[in-house]
């Protein structure tokens, strides 16, 4: 989830047109103080967003089927970022430079949200949490072959440890191990590739049509399958849950985008990591799930590892600026 290609398992790409308020950081410069708040505590709303989209879905998932979640979490996002972007934008939302390109983006959001939807169903929302917390650890061992940007032993040697980090939480072989978390794995998969082709591909878009694209696409994917497994919601309650996703997605992202538009991604980044805390505070108040030890020990050597892996970033962007 870090630019370009801000995402979030549940969610789509979505960065409103700069504006004043929303201006690029100068490479060269230091925030202000008062910048660097704003951008912290964007960031750790953002991420409470995200987590309370999840709760949400696994919510609905245990009355509806989750093809249906994702369709009503994808229609509802429409909503709102129509209500957000055609004021500012108009049509320029539906104008694409490479609309094939635009449509793979799109899949691989959709079957990231698609496989993360079902993972979550049956297990606790901190342990998918931690999962998908590799995805920068597998965007940066990619990213020699998808970019031809250098990894270096250093980055090497903080993907491995992450990588031993996920092999804690996952645990393949034990009598622990759960096959459900080879849906977020899956997704978390997807989602990297969904990052190192936004990186690629996704720079001469505009960030609001890139965003209306993928709601397209994962609406349209979900379409054909939603005759098969629809269920009609009965419970008013239901439908503000099913609203509520979108409107849950559409403002982490917004959020998401002050986040890194006001502070310097080696700053923002850490702070990705509340969304351990956020999962596992409401996987025990909603559901009474709580991750094992074991979990909790996975979940900090993957932490660690991204935390030395975004000191390693931000060294070498001070190099770079020096330069």
């Amino acid at each position: 989830m870090h630019p370009p290609g801000l995402r979030c398992p549940s969610g789509a790409l979505v960065r409103p047109r700069q504006d004043a308020s929303l201006a690029p950081m100068n490479a060269d410069a230091s925030p202000p103080t008062d910048r660097i708040l704003r951008a912290i505590l964007s960031i750790i709303f953002s991420v409470l967003c995200f987590s309370v989209l999840n709760a949400m879905s696994k919510t609905l998932s245990q009355t509806y089927p989750v093809i249906e979640v994702i369709w009503g979490r994808y229609v509802f996002a429409f909503v709102f970022m129509m209500a957000i972007f055609l004021p500012r934008s108009g049509m320029a939302i539906f104008r694409w430079h490479n609309v094939p390109s635009q449509v793979v983006r799109g899949l691989l959001l959709f079957f990231s949200s698609f496989l993360y939807f079902h993972g979550i169903v049956d297990m606790p929302l901190a342990s998918a949490a931690s999962i998908s917390l590799t995805s920068p650890l597998i965007v940066t061992a990619l990213s020699s072959k998808f970019l031809g940007e250098p990894v270096g032993p250093k980055r090497w040697g903080a993907v491995v440890i992450g990588f031993i980090g996920a092999l804690i939480v996952v645990r393949p072989g034990s009598a622990h191990f759960e096959w459900h978390t080879l849906w977020i794995v899956g997704s978390t998969i997807c989602s990297s590739l969904y990052q190192l082709f936004s990186r690629r591909y996704g720079q001469a878009e505009r960030p609001d049509a890139s965003a209306t694209m993928a709601t397209i696409v994962g609406t349209a994917a979900a379409l054909p399958m939603l005759p098969f497994e629809w269920v009609t919601p009965t419970f008013g309650w239901h439908w503000v849950l099913f609203v509520a996703m979108g409107v849950m997605a559409g403002v982490g992202h917004y959020f998401l985008t002050i986040a890194y538009s006001q502070a310097p991604a080696a700053v923002v980044a850490p702070f990705n990591y509340v969304q351990l805390l956020g999962a596992a505070a409401l996987g025990y108040l909603v559901f009474g799930d709580f991750p094992d030890f074991w979990t909790w020990v996975g979940a900090g050597v993957i932490i660690c590892s991204g935390l030395y892996l975004g000191h390693i970033e931000r060294q070498r962007h001070k190099a770079l600026i020096k330069k």
